[in-house]
């Protein structure tokens, strides 16, 4: 069902929202958005949103927009599209009395029934004062991505000596007494029964009661319909609140060009605009020479060239034709990563880099980069392509769009495109690899290895970390935090995107792009690009690791064996390195400052030591 009057952005339903998540909205609301069967395009070409190279990567026909509500008189064909939701949870209690209700997925939100408890208030029953029921602050949730709601009844009555009716016996909730933890949350049933949340958190509480996961799907609308694999441990009550109830796993990609610069732009503004009504009208195989030609007359460019250009890119898909649901995320990045190292794309295109070798910049950045390009225009895409729950975890693409929809006939996923600006910075590779290869460094690295092998977030790898890895996102970290303040842009407005390979070196990557996140369809205001002009670009490297070379919480940060979720972070914290978690790929994991700057009592293992000495 869907609940209109409840709006939300559309990029929301990429993240922090989706499908599977629990959306509280005001008046005391918690729905959850429906899978993706029952979302509904009246007419889908609008939404389309064009990336081949990530539509071929997801194993899918298309992207599309989220719908968006539209008036009748705006657009006739897709007016009043709303997004589905469902409501859970459905156990729900009035705030006055406490009297509980359990509803189903579909109703309305449910009103008290004002039933008398002799020792507890009473509501009213008429008319406009019967109080609006709140939803139940705990759920159940599982590392298969199951979720339900806690087993209140099952909760209350095991060993109580009574046995619950749902046909007769009714429950009430109340809270108080001295303590604010959950041994002041009761639950009392008619029956008699009363017993209380103490302990309801810890680990194996539901196995005790006898309750096992039920492979509840609520966002499907599905119940019991297979086994679960998580073990009765592991299926653990939280608050319906809970940062961990839902992780979204999302899939980005930059646009990169497929044609030769040499290509007249106009003509490639074209290509853009008509190829895909061009290479639709193909008859037996071959391009329609008079369609195109009609398009060059009403274009006024050359019949000729134009038929040409169009031959050329329906020819020659190039990249796409590698792309497929195995190829890994560093391949995937590698095409990305030689387009930005040279100069590509023009102002026509959806894409448009400058490189610029070191050598035009201050001398005091020589030795750590290669070269420094500048893009004034790029277009990122984001498909949201399934969620985890209690971890993140790293699921193959093709098992993460299972838990999206019932069927296969939606053979689509949610996404959108952001068109912005940024800087890629590519490493010196004689310098980093000589540095990575120092023994200090490696020493430094092993501690976070040491972490990373044991945590969920590796997904029990034993492959180490490349110190080259850690070195290059710390400083896309460092970097966005002084660009913030450079340029005006809100930290949590620019992103990283890693150019480099978390544990293998078969690629040789050394790179990052740090670019803006939130630009409208137009794209960003500029201030990204002109920062990364030679004059100033200098300043913002050099301040940001002065900057990070105390942090306020020294010496305790940069002397940390261990910091941030499950100890992946060395010296790293809130007052140095983390940065908003929609700007980093690794939710804040994996950083540590002294790599680039050097320790207190070894600055060598720094890769920017130099800098702070001259």
């Amino acid at each position: 069902m869907s609940f209109s009057k409840r709006p939300m952005r559309r990029s929301a339903l990429i993240g922090p929202w989706g499908v599977g998540a629990i959306v509280p909205f005001p008046n005391d609301e918690s729905l959850m958005i429906a899978g993706l069967d029952a979302w509904r395009y009246n007419d889908p070409k609008p939404f389309i949103i064009k990336d081949i190279r990530l539509t071929k990567r997801l194993g899918i026909s298309e992207l599309r927009w989220p719908p968006d509500f539209r008036e009748s008189n705006a657009d006739p064909k897709n007016c009043n599209l709303k997004i589905p939701t469902v409501r859970f949870p459905t156990w729900y209690y009035c705030p006055f009395c406490g009297q509980m209700k359990k509803t189903t997925y579909y109703e309305t939100q449910p009103l008290c029934d004002a039933i008398p408890w002799k020792d507890g208030r009473k509501c009213s029953a008429t008319g406009k004062f019967r109080r609006k029921m709140i939803p139940e602050r705990f759920i159940v949730i599982c590392p298969e991505g199951h979720i339900d709601d806690f087993p209140i009844a099952e909760w209350v009555h095991y060993q109580s000596g009574h046995t619950y009716d749902p046909n007769t016996c009714k429950i009430r909730r109340s809270t108080g007494g001295a303590s604010a933890n959950l041994t002041g949350v009761f639950y009392q049933c008619t029956c008699g029964a009363k017993r209380s949340m103490a302990g309801a958190m810890k680990k194996g509480a539901l196995n005790k009661i006898g309750y096992h996961c039920k492979s509840t799907k609520p966002w499907l609308g599905i119940t019991g319909d297979e086994n679960c694999n998580a073990a009765p441990d592991d299926v653990k009550v939280v608050l319906r609140g809970a940062t961990n109830v839902w992780f979204a796993d999302t899939r980005s990609s930059i646009s990169i060009p497929i044609d030769d610069i040499s290509v007249n732009r106009k003509i490639v503004g074209i290509l853009n605009k008509y190829f895909e009504a061009v290479n639709s009208s193909r008859n037996n195989g071959e391009l329609n020479r008079d369609f195109i030609y009609m398009i060059a007359q009403t274009e006024g460019v050359n019949p000729e060239d134009l038929y040409q250009a169009f031959v050329d890119r329906a020819n020659n898909p190039g990249i796409n034709n590698d792309i497929n649901e195995n190829i890994s995320e560093d391949e995937y990045r590698f095409q990305e990563y030689r387009v930005l190292c040279k100069t590509s794309g023009s102002d026509a295109m959806d894409f448009h880099s400058i490189s610029h070798p070191i050598a035009e910049y201050n001398p005091v950045i020589h030795k750590y980069f290669e070269s420094i390009s500048l893009v004034p225009k790029l277009r990122e895409t984001r498909a949201f392509v399934g969620f985890s729950r209690l971890e993140p975890n790293q699921k193959t693409i093709s098992e993460s769009k299972k838990e999206l929809r019932l069927g296969t006939s939606e053979d689509w996923l949610p996404a959108v495109e952001v068109y912005g600006e940024g800087i890629f910075f590519k490493f010196n590779s004689d310098r980093i690899t000589r540095w990575a290869q120092n023994l200090a460094v490696q020493k430094r690295i092993d501690q976070l290895n040491q972490a990373y092998h044991r945590s969920k977030f590796g997904g029990g790898t034993t492959d180490n970390l490349r110190p080259e890895y850690i070195l290059i996102h710390t400083f896309a970290h460092l970097i966005i935090n002084q660009l913030s303040f450079d340029c005006g842009y809100g930290s949590s407005s620019i992103r990283e995107r890693i150019y480099c390979e978390k544990t293998s070196n078969d690629l040789e990557m050394n790179g990052v792009l740090i670019y803006t996140a939130s630009g409208d369809s137009e794209g960003s205001l500029g201030g990204l690009v002109r920062q990364g002009e030679e004059g100033r670009l200098e300043d913002t490297i050099v301040n940001a690791i002065e900057s990070a070379s105390w942090c306020t919480s020294d010496p305790i940060c940069i002397q940390s064996n261990g910091q941030g979720p499950e100890s992946l972070n060395l010296a790293a914290c809130h007052n140095c390195a983390l940065l908003p978690e929609t700007c980093c790929e690794n939710g804040n994991r994996l950083l540590d400052r002294a790599v680039v700057v050097g320790e207190l009592t070894n600055y060598e293992i720094g890769y920017f030591s130099d800098l702070l000495n001259n």
